[in-house]
């Protein structure tokens, strides 16, 4: 059988969606805690709150309009999500081991590994990177 490769080289929104998942980032630490350890700490922020683990990950700052941003904020997040490449555990089940998720818009992020969205906390195993996209881009990956 033939290998045939994929010529995105003329298409700007492929390379850029690339560059998002396989291009260069700065490194950034989330967290080294064990399981039981990780479990404890989900427990005292929020006892009821669903969470998914997760590895492989991104913090993404969304690049967007000023006009875009303000909404955001008035709506009490913050212009920025998780892209993860692999789940390790779902609380609720949505997504199974091994699969990818993007988180919906930040509530809260202290640096500390734990994301929180309005419904999950992500918890970002280990080290991940921190990239830059343009919202498009982020939201235009689809399983």
């Amino acid at each position: 059988m033939k290998l045939q490769f994929l010529d995105i080289s003329g298409n700007q929104k492929a390379l850029e969606i690339a560059d998002f998942l396989w291009g260069k980032a700065p490194a950034i630490n989330g967290t080294d805690l064990s399981r039981d350890e990780i479990l404890q700490e989900l427990h005292r922020r929020n006892p009821g709150k669903q969470y998914c683990l997760v590895k492989k990950w991104t913090l993404v700052e969304l690049d967007m309009s000023d006009e875009a941003r303000q909404q955001i904020e008035a709506d009490g997040f913050v212009a920025r999500l998780i892209h993860a490449n692999e789940v390790v555990e779902d609380s609720a089940g949505r997504f199974p081991p091994g699969y990818w998720v993007r988180s919906s818009l930040q509530q809260k992020y202290d640096g500390d590994g734990f994301f929180e969205t309005k419904s999950t906390i992500y918890v970002l195993l280990g080290g991940g990177r921190h990239k830059k996209v343009r919202d498009d881009i982020v939201y235009s990956i689809r399983p």
